[in-house]
């Protein structure tokens, strides 16, 4: 019997490791598979690019074709002045994304915990994020200056709010049963927001961190545009105005490039960091 016994315990473990084996190997293959659709739909975007200025359906002032943009963006990247004007940029974003996810989740975290303060100061923040923050950027370009700091501060006040307001839902959602089981242990307040109430919000907040990011880019350009004499946004302006529609597509696809590989960074610190998340919830 104790023979028979191993034996079961032997198979039963052998199929455990062959069902595990099976199952990360059908997530590669799933990887793969949407890798190469990714692949593919991006192969018939930049055909459908290529071929419809050439083949006339589209003038190749308003869209040059896919090959000379490359190339556009080849020759800029090799200009003297294009790495000052993107370093300028990225200084712009970087600072103003990680000042509005302080500012955010300061915020968030008082407004989340502090109720009286939530009902008497929301309504303003509210109010002030009702606002256009483009009819902003004169006004601050004003206060700061053409230099970078007036863009610093536009993308503050872009991005801060996203970081905010899902740092203080997730703080106000945060399950009943675990709090009432911190009550029961007699659990201080601020043990309770450190073992309970920040880890089930943190999915929430990170989302909102993502998201600043592109805030804090766009906040960042649309000060340039406004006013400056630097910057990737200058150089998109200045050569909009020039009609170089192969340098303004350039300088977009730098940008789109900026901002995909900040929000991966970020989505990969996510998984790091954000290890009890459920599976599926991103």
């Amino acid at each position: 019997m104790t023979e028979i016994r191993q034996d079961e315990l032997t198979s039963s473990a052998s199929d455990e490791v062959i069902t595990t084996i099976g199952s990360v190997d059908k997530k590669r293959e799933d990887r793969w598979r949407w890798w190469g659709g990714t692949f593919a739909v991006a192969l018939m975007i930049f055909l459908i690019w290529e071929f419809l200025p050439r083949l006339g359906f589209v003038s190749p002032i308003i869209l040059p074709p896919f090959t000379e943009t490359m190339y556009a963006l080849y020759t800029l990247v090799q200009q003297e002045f294009f790495m000052g004007h993107f370093l300028v940029t990225l200084n712009e974003v970087w600072w103003g994304f990680v000042a509005g996810t302080i500012i955010g989740l300061i915020g968030g975290i008082l407004f989340g915990v502090i109720e009286p303060l939530k009902r008497l100061m929301y309504p303003f923040v509210v109010a002030f994020q009702a606002i256009p923050k483009i009819v902003l950027a004169p006004l601050l370009i004003s206060w700061f200056g053409y230099g970078q700091a007036s863009k610093i501060v536009m993308a503050v006040v872009i991005s801060f709010f996203p970081v905010f307001i899902n740092t203080m839902v997730g703080l106000e959602n945060v399950p009943g049963d675990s709090l009432q089981l911190m009550r029961s242990l007699r659990a201080s307040p601020m043990q309770t927001f450190r073992k309970v109430s920040l880890p089930s919000a943190a999915p929430l907040m990170f989302a909102g961190i993502k998201t600043a990011l592109t805030f804090a880019l766009i906040g960042a350009i649309v000060g340039e545009f406004v006013g400056a004499s630097e910057g990737l946004g200058f150089l998109l302006h200045t050569y909009n105005f020039q009609l170089r529609i192969d340098r303004v597509f350039s300088v977009i696809i730098i940008l789109s490039a900026m901002g995909a590989i900040f929000y991966m960074l970020l989505e990969w610190l996510d998984k790091k960091l954000i290890f009890w998340r459920q599976d599926g919830v991103h």
